[in-house]
């Protein structure tokens, strides 16, 4: 690299495009830019880099997440651009969802000139580490003109970028203080062409030493109840073959999230979360392990933190390649810096399968009652959101995506399961912070990295909470939203809390009844647009809906707060008196 002098001058900002150039040497191809001017530099330069691919997405928030649903799919970093201002605060809630669910970003946030924040200038703020802790990395792109500004540029995104995909993966931020004018002259081409020096970090591969396996060897071959719980995490064909390793022990069984991309073959226990819902202490006793692996994110059962929280294990390992451990169950004894499949296959390696143990055929008979029943429960039940839920899992197109919305959807589909001849190839949800904004988002940016049908299940509030993500200049036609449509936080009219208030304090400031309807909005993003509120309507929807030649759809069912809560209660009394 050469060390001469970079002049930054009537619009033309070399060390930007230097950056970007970096950005696509390390194989970051993939942009979301929310227009604006101040960023024009930064814009500019992404539309006319020739190995670039730019998305525009008008509002910044739904940006941030179209950035992380499109980086959720790819696993590798996607950039994200904006203008100064509060334009930058609204990636925020985009940010701190990739930060827990370790999805890696890329956020270039333009910025006015440092000597002009706290001086009443137009769109100023304090951008520097603006989402600090929720980042792997943050640092400020040099303006000066110095010798050394291009090593200094070149480094800032390396380090970015190594800390985006390292052992803990997530997002990374770098604030671009940025000069007027910021538009070149008429004709001008960037240089993306020079000649540099970029380091590249070598793949690593955590392992235990020798001497840490002796005790845990120990402890596995003593504890006569196992249980491996895997929370979210993406499709990892050696983890599941590791997990079905494992399983020929008796002593082991497999408590998978629906995030987690194990169903149903390296976890075919589908329906355990309904399973853990008895009341019946000698059943709950005979399920508590006394040693517990805990892989992955966030785990959505309510039931199993209750109950490791209630029958702490003798051990309870956490395994990641990197970085402080979540002690979610209050009970983690030793922790374990190694990727998840490479542990698993070391400890199947390093032990023999024990046959003499019933744990694992005691989670199997339990989880075939409560599949049994469950099943029985919905096709007799009114129609409403648990069974129409069904109806679409069991409907959906075989190897295709899904996302899920938070609230209510995510709960429903982790008791329901998947049919196992149309088992989704992925499946994902933003149980990073569990938030209902940036579903819809989310879901447009998974839908454009692929042309499998992508599927959004999600109720109301949170659909038109986020509509602004359909605000776009196309939608890819393998989308398709299914939005459950109660007209309100229905959630608080089914768990437990509200119901100890007064009906008008729950009505008026939980509930929050809205009497919209998805299409009008579905007409102005050019979306097909159906409407059901029986379940035999939905039962002959479904097929035209999912048809790949169809195009992108939304798919609204109405239903009833009170059907709703009328199933639910009955779902609650049956998994209540499961027995052993």
């Amino acid at each position: 690299m050469s060390r001469q002098v970079v002049a930054m001058a009537d619009g033309v900002f070399p060390l930007v495009e230097l950056a970007l150039q970096v950005c696509s040497a390390r194989g970051v191809r993939e942009f979301v830019v929310a227009p604006g001017s101040r960023s024009a530099p930064l814009t500019i330069a992404l539309a006319r880099h020739p190995d670039i691919n730019v998305r525009v997405v008008y509002d910044e928030r739904a940006a941030g997440y179209v950035a992380l649903g499109m980086a959720q799919q790819l696993r590798r970093p996607v950039g994200l651009v904006c203008t100064s201002g509060t334009a930058a605060v609204n990636f925020g809630p985009a940010v701190v969802e990739a930060f827990y669910q370790q999805i890696p970003l890329l956020v270039l946030t333009a910025d006015r000139p440092p000597e002009w924040i706290d001086q009443q200038d137009n769109q100023a703020i304090h951008q520097t580490g603006l989402y600090a802790p929720h980042v792997r990395y943050h640092a400020t792109l040099p303006q000066e003109e110095h010798t050394d500004a291009q090593w200094h540029v070149v480094r800032i995104i390396s380090e970015a970028l190594n800390a985006a995909t390292g052992l803990s993966p997530g997002p990374v931020h770098i604030n671009v203080p940025l000069r007027e004018p910021l538009y070149p002259p008429p004709g001008y081409q960037p240089d993306f062409q020079h000649s540099l020096r970029i380091p590249t970090p070598a793949t690593s591969h955590p392992l235990l030493t020798e001497s840490a396996w002796p005790p845990l060897l120990a402890a596995w071959r003593q504890a006569q109840r196992k249980l491996i719980v895997v929370g979210m995490m993406p499709p990892d064909a050696a983890l599941h073959t590791a997990l079905m390793r494992l399983q020929a022990d008796s002593s082991v069984a497999v408590f998978a999230d629906i995030t987690a991309n194990c169903w149903p073959h390296a976890a075919p226990l589908m329906q355990a979360d309904v399973a853990l819902g008895t009341r019946d202490p000698a059943t709950l006793t005979a399920l508590a392990p006394d040693l517990v692996i805990y892989l992955g994110g966030q785990v959505t059962s309510k039931y199993l933190k209750q109950l490791l929280r209630a029958h702490p294990p003798q051990h309870l390992w956490r395994v990641q390649p990197a970085g402080a451990a979540p002690d979610t169950y209050q009970a983690m004894t030793a922790l374990l810096h190694m990727a998840p499949a490479d542990f698993l296959h070391a400890l199947a390696d390093r032990t023999t399968p024990a046959s003499a143990h019933d744990y694992a055929q005691i989670w199997r008979r339990l989880n075939a009652q409560a599949r049994q029943q469950l099943f029985r429960l919905l096709d007799d039940a009114p129609f409403g959101e648990f069974g129409a839920m069904r109806q679409v899992i069991d409907a959906l197109p075989a190897q295709s995506h899904l996302q899920i919305g938070n609230s209510m959807p995510i709960r429903y589909a982790n008791f329901i399961g998947v049919k196992p001849d149309r088992a989704p190839a992925m499946v994902n949800a933003n149980r990073g912070v569990s938030g209902i904004d940036g579903c819809v988002s989310t879901a447009v940016g998974a839908a454009t990295t692929t042309s499998a049908i992508t599927t959004l299940i999600v109720g109301d509030l949170a659909f038109f909470y986020d509509r602004n993500g359909l605000w776009q200049r196309s939608l890819p036609p393998n989308l398709r939203i299914v939005l459950l449509n109660n007209h309100g936080g229905g959630i608080f009219d089914i768990i437990e809390g509200p119901q100890r208030l007064d009906e008008a304090t729950r009505t008026d400031y939980f509930l929050t009844p809205q009497p919209l309807s998805a299409r009008n909005t579905a007409h102005d993003h050019g979306l097909r647009y159906a409407h059901v509120a029986d379940a035999d309507a939905l039962q002959a929807a479904l097929p035209v809906f999912f048809d790949p030649a169809n195009g992108s759809a939304i798919l609204e069912i109405e239903t009833t707060m009170e059907a709703n809560r009328t199933v639910f209660q009955a779902f609650r009394v049956m998994v209540g008196e499961f027995r052993r």
